[in-house]
């Protein structure tokens, strides 16, 4: 009998464990970097004029915030690309110009232990299409940061 009502609690707290929903991460690891996304936008600004086809392409802005977890100095880098739905992945291009009032992105040069930074990431991107991920390559390997629920503006259809 003493054994039982352990094991009955130690089973409703495994179950509740199990069935508890997951939400999107909203950050990832890469190399010595923790990447977080703070949140994603779609600037409506009429006066911009740096799409190389305003008609069908808009930009999505994606800001994070990178910080170096590691005990040395990282000279890490990687690369960012967007994914949208429907399925297709976007570049990131650092000559893509940048909306008026837009960060740029974040200095990763020399990032000290325990330092962080922001900024932001510009895509140009189809219309019609809602960003969903953004995807860091470092050294051949992919990390994925759900954007779900970061969105701040629809993009145009």
């Amino acid at each position: 009998m003493l054994l039982a009502k352990p094991a009955i609690a130690f089973a409703l707290i495994l179950s509740a464990q199990i069935s508890a929903p997951r939400k999107p991460a909203k950050s990832a690891r890469v190399g010595d970097l923790l990447v977080s996304a703070i949140h994603v936008r779609v600037p409506q600004d009429p006066s911009y004029k740096g799409l190389a086809y305003p008609d069908r392409d808009h930009v999505v802005v994606v800001e994070v915030t990178v910080k170096n977890i590691s005990e040395r100095m990282s000279q890490a880098n990687f690369l960012p690309q967007l994914k949208v739905k429907p399925y297709a992945e976007y570049p990131w291009y650092a000559w893509t110009r940048v909306p008026s009032g837009v960060a740029k992105p974040p200095d990763l040069y020399q990032l000290l232990p325990g330092e962080e930074r922001t900024g932001a990431y510009v895509f140009e991107v189809r219309n019609g299409t809602i960003p969903v991920a953004l995807v860091l390559e470092f050294r051949g390997q992919k990390s994925n940061i759900e954007l779900e629920g970061t969105l701040e503006n629809q993009p145009p259809k």
